[in-house]
């Protein structure tokens, strides 16, 4: 079993079990037995849990190495990296930023990682945001 795989049943495994303690606490049904607050997060997560056992016995019984990398995934690599970093920084920021400067900073980013031409680049960022902002605020009625 590559390290790779351990690292990724283990992270599922810790979320998993993140969302599967604190859903144990919310009432399964209610008196009428319809579905409550906990039955979709707790069929969820032991479906993930149920899975990475699976996988897991897979990889153990077969001793093949998953995940490895040739000369294209390692020079891409730092911009998955830079990729998820910009994935996380986003709904922190968003907390303290206007949805609007954020997104088109956060789309004008990702375009330049990816380097895509400028004017595309621009372009793509200011309609993307604005159609966002549109579907969710205004049709959707979402704030923003």
């Amino acid at each position: 079993m590559s390290k790779a795989g351990l690292v990724f049943i283990g992270s599922c495994v810790i979320l998993a079990l993140f969302f599967l303690i604190p859903a144990l606490s919310f009432p399964g049904t209610t008196k009428e037995g319809t579905p409550g607050p906990g039955y979709f997060p707790i069929i969820a997560c032991s479906i993930i849990l149920i899975l990475c056992i699976f996988l897991a016995v897979t990889y153990l019984r077969r001793k093949e190495t998953y995940f490895q990398k040739n000369e294209t995934e390692r020079t891409n690599l730092p911009t998955l990296l830079i990729t998820c970093g910009a994935i996380v920084a986003y709904p922190i920021l968003f907390m303290y930023l206007p949805f609007i400067p954020l997104t088109i900073v956060y789309m004008v980013f990702l375009n330049w990682v990816y380097k895509r031409p400028w004017l595309f680049n621009i372009i793509f960022s200011v309609v993307f945001t604005v159609s966002m902002y549109f579907i969710f605020g205004k049709f959707l009625r979402i704030m923003l």
